[in-house]
């Protein structure tokens, strides 16, 4: 029961986190340009821009905030996220560049935010039995119902071969 709230409150910040990032992605392009565009070059793949980035990652953390608030393949979904805000945290904000005390902290709290939803995810991911463990669960439980059924039929054919005798 707790599970049916936890996922949707822990995907409610990566929903509103992507739309924000899909709808206005110039406002976190500025935070990733500096560590993603020299890569993209070096890559070549200069015609690709951190707003496209952003864009993207905004779109693919709202999917699969979504499937993980619904609980469809919530482990898939939240090992998703984790990759996600991983990314998120390591080039958005690295706080390691930084040379101001004050900006090197406000960086690394920053990092921390999104290194703790990480965290967060991957419990979600682990949380719960799998449903590869849930169905040979229910498939022991239907035959030891069919072993029950078979027995109370062979003592009942039983009882009735003693009776005729």
């Amino acid at each position: 029961m707790l599970r049916v709230l936890a996922r949707p409150l822990l995907a409610s910040w990566f929903v509103y986190g992507g739309v924000q990032n899909a709808l206005e992605p110039e406002r976190n392009a500025g935070l990733i340009a500096p560590t993603v565009e020299p890569a993209l070059k070096e890559l070549g793949v200069e015609e690709v821009k951190a707003v496209d980035i952003v864009k993207v990652h905004g779109a693919l953390t709202v999917a699969l905030a979504a499937s993980l608030a619904l609980s469809r393949s919530p482990r898939a979904s939240a090992l998703g996220l984790a990759g996600l805000a991983g990314a998120k945290a390591v080039f958005a904000h690295p706080f390691w560049k930084e040379t101001d005390p004050a900006r090197r902290e406000a960086e690394m709290e920053l990092f921390l935010k999104d290194v703790s939803l990480v965290g967060g995810v991957l419990v979600a991911a682990t949380a719960g039995h799998s449903a590869r463990h849930i169905a040979r669960k229910k498939a022991k439980k239907v035959k030891a119902k069919e072993k029950a059924v078979e027995a109370k039929a062979a003592a009942k054919a039983a009882k009735s071969k003693k009776r005729a005798a």
